[in-house]
């Protein structure tokens, strides 16, 4: 027969062993069963437009995602990424003085297991021929995961911008007619993937240098965090904005970095200028 003190003894040694080992086990994944997917390109081909999409493995949902294009980065700009719930859908353009050169359109998914509170809104603006700013903005209790846009400008509406809210309840998008305008009408449309908050989701922030030239930098989120989603700003001294003369690209894509490059076009722009990277991210451990 155990004796009462004995007993008392054994039950704090248990307590106390079970309370350093939750203290040593890693926490559970914020973003269980994640992964991410690619298409494959769409190209290289010298035709003006692409669309490309991927999706998600069967019984996980799409909490990231991002479109990019590789093979002429002065002439092409990508003109919408959709998200729905389970894939992502890009298209891209060449802009209006086009290019010889062949090119290939990529879109990436961050797939998970489903995360609570998923949900998907897309805000639009009038139909007009000036430029614009559409807001998303998530409901109450949740926050950004991804964004996307749709410009619907024939390749003479460059993004901008791409900022989210410091506490991630919104995404704003901003569209811009090239220099010389566009005839056409055009409506633009933003999108936010919106779910209840994980564990470390924020926004993360990098600034290039200012000058003339070419930006290439990273954006960081710290090293035990995933990106889900790319955002910038393209900032000129003097009050003069880039307008459809800065396009952004992804670059040496990590788990928890990319390079934002900028590139002018192949006209260039004659005032000092920088970029604003940003990311939003979220824990894996």
């Amino acid at each position: 027969m155990i004796r009462p003190l004995v007993l008392a003894a054994l039950t704090a040694a248990a307590t106390l062993l079970t309370a350093t080992l939750s203290a040593v086990t890693p926490a559970h994944a914020a973003i269980p069963g994640d992964e991410v997917v690619w298409s494959d390109p769409a190209g290289p081909t010298s035709a003006t437009s692409r669309i490309n999409s991927v999706s998600c493995p069967s019984g996980k949902q799409l909490i990231g995602a991002r479109a990019f294009t590789r093979g002429a980065p002065r002439d092409t700009l990508v003109t919408a990424l959709i998200p729905t719930a389970t894939a992502a859908v890009a298209l891209a353009r060449e802009d209006e003085d086009g290019t010889d050169r062949e090119w290939s359109l990529i879109v990436e998914a961050v797939c998970a297991l489903p995360v609570p509170g998923h949900q998907i809104l897309v805000q639009h603006s009038d139909t007009t021929s000036t430029n614009k700013q559409v807001r998303a903005t998530c409901p109450a209790g949740k926050k950004l995961l991804t964004a996307g846009w749709n410009t619907q400008g024939e390749g003479q509406v460059w993004v901008n911008q791409v900022s989210f809210a410091s506490d991630l309840t919104s995404v704003a998008v901003t569209g811009m007619e090239d220099p010389d305008g566009y005839a056409g009408t055009w409506r633009l449309s933003t999108y936010a993937v919106c779910a209840d908050p994980l564990p470390g989701q924020s926004v993360h922030t990098a600034a290039s240098v200012t000058d003339q030239s070419d930006k290439m930098f990273d954006v960081r989120c710290e090293s035990h965090q995933r990106w889900l989603a790319a955002g910038w700003s393209f900032i000129a001294a003097g009050g003069v904005t880039p307008a459809g003369q800065v396009s952004p690209n992804l670059w040496a894509i990590g788990t928890s970095w990319f390079q934002l490059n900028a590139w002018e076009d192949d006209d260039g722009f004659a005032h000092d200028w920088y970029a604003v990277g940003r990311a939003v991210c979220v824990n894996r451990v």
